[in-house]
């Protein structure tokens, strides 16, 4: 008995010494699930924003003196950003236009109203299929913009 647990403790003792001290691999974790397939959605690799094709974001918020309003953003691999405001009513659509470019993992627009000279940052929060608006300019419920699959037309 003394012999079979002299044997395990040299073992073990000369498995501790031959071990290179390396940092297990990351990559030999479960494989990670893959995109949904659409090619209309936006592409996380690693922790980077990017998109292969037009990507398009919706959200429908509450408001006081509307109906509510509808904001939808259109962002191009080239980096064109457009978002949209419908207020519900029947003013005409706000229209800012601009670029967008990612920080770390968030998104960065640039963005100027059609008609006026001031232009505006906005920093999303990327999560999978929807944007999340870092600041406080819409609120307490604040700024969730879904991805909206758009329909190929024929």
């Amino acid at each position: 008995m003394r012999t079979i647990l002299l044997a395990l403790f040299i073992t073990l003792l000369f498995g501790a010494c031959t071990s290179r001290g390396e940092a297990p691999n990351p990559n030999t974790g479960p494989p990670q699930p893959e995109g949904t397939g659409s090619s209309h959605s936006p592409e996380q690799q690693g922790h980077t924003f990017s998109i292969s094709t037009e990507a398009h974001y919706q959200a429908s918020l509450k408001s006081i003196s509307t109906p509510g309003k509808v904001i939808s953003l259109s962002l191009t691999p080239e980096g064109s950003a457009k978002m949209t405001t419908d207020y519900l009513d029947k003013n005409p659509l706000v229209v800012d236009t601009g670029t967008w470019t990612t920080n770390n993992s968030n998104l960065l627009l640039s963005l100027r109203r059609i008609g006026d000279k001031d232009s505006i940052s906005l920093e999303f929060k990327t999560d999978g299929e929807k944007l999340i608006y870092t600041g406080a300019e819409f609120g307490a419920e604040g700024l969730t913009l879904f991805v909206k699959h758009v329909a190929e037309s024929n």
